[in-house]
Parts: structure tokens; sequence; C-alpha cells
């Protein structure tokens, strides 16, 4: 249903709130912060997001077509 504090730890290699808020705004991920200063984030809604970035094909290697263009 939710993610643990161990999985947001992992999800996000953070430990600290406020950078993995700020990861997981990168990554697209909504989360809500609860009464005792928890990050509450839904399960289906994180694999949501991986599974579209898993589909859409996102590369992290170099863009060589865009270093040809500049040259």
């Amino acid at each position: 249903m939710f993610l643990t504090n161990n999985e947001v730890v992992r999800l996000t290699g953070r430990h600290r709130r406020t950078q993995q808020k700020q990861v997981l705004e990168a990554l697209g991920i909504v989360y809500i912060e609860n009464g005792i200063d928890e990050l509450v984030i839904s399960t289906v809604h994180v694999e949501r997001v991986l599974s579209d970035i898993t589909h859409h094909g996102i590369e992290t290697g170099p863009n060589f077509n865009a270093l040809r263009k500049v040259s």
C-alpha cells in the first residue's frame, strides 16, 4: 500500500527527508507528509511511474546526435 521508510531510502538513495523530496519530485513521484514528518508514498503510484520510465526507454548514455549537431 505505502512504501516503508527503508524503501524510500532505497528508491531515493538518500536518508534526509529534504533530499528524498528532491529526488521524488525529480522523478515525478507524488508524496504527502503525515503528521509525524514521514513521507507517505503509494506503492502503486511508484510502480506506474517506474513502469512508464521503463516503457519510454529513457536513455542514460551520451546523446551523440546532439554532439554532432554542435560540431
